[in-house]
């Protein structure tokens, strides 16, 4: 292969994994927001439904939504305008991947070794940032007390819920008053 069919294939799959990379990104966030009992969506929900339809529900709500609209709903939840500002940071390079990048002409069959690999470098920060997002996300959403984070040895993370306490507080303030009945 030429010199430029090399730089031509690297480029495109730096264009494959960075498209993968965004939607990592967003199945990632909607899991993690989904999870999240503490995460509401209740004006598309009701307060009516079983426990599984309404995560069903959730989920549903939640993957029917763009990246914008869930950053907002993360904003109404008293998520630090900082931690807002980094996902809208990410969001912005997603953006300029799926929208504007081939504003620069990066079209494959145009474009010379030296472009190409100009562009794979600017895909893989795509992808880098991505993935550090992904990373964020869990923190800052035990700062705001979605979840709770257990830090592994391994460098891994153990992931709660945090709204299962919310559950449990419900059903023993419910067993105390059902008490004072008897």
């Amino acid at each position: 292969m030429s010199e430029l069919d090399v730089a031509r294939f690297f480029y495109f799959q730096e264009m494959a994994a960075t498209y993968l990379s965004v939607g990592k990104f967003e199945s990632m966030l909607i899991s993690a927001m989904h999870m999240c009992d503490r995460v509401k969506v209740r004006r598309a929900l009701g307060l009516d439904e079983d426990a599984w339809a309404l995560s069903v529900a959730k989920k549903s709500q939640l993957e029917g939504s763009t990246l914008g609209s869930l950053i907002k709903i993360l904003e109404r939840h008293n998520v630090d305008p900082a931690d807002i500002a980094h996902v809208r940071w990410i969001k912005d390079k997603r953006d300029y991947f799926v929208h504007r990048l081939f504003y620069d002409h990066a079209w494959l069959g145009e474009m010379d070794a030296e472009s190409c690999q100009f562009m794979r470098r600017r895909l893989l920060a795509i992808q880098l940032w991505l993935e550090r997002g992904e990373r964020k996300i869990w923190r800052i959403f035990e700062r705001v007390g979605f979840i709770e984070l257990d830090h592994l040895e391994d460098g891994g993370l153990l992931v709660m819920n945090g709204g299962v306490y919310d559950l449990i507080q419900a059903d023993i303030t419910k067993l105390g008053s059902e008490g004072a009945d008897a």
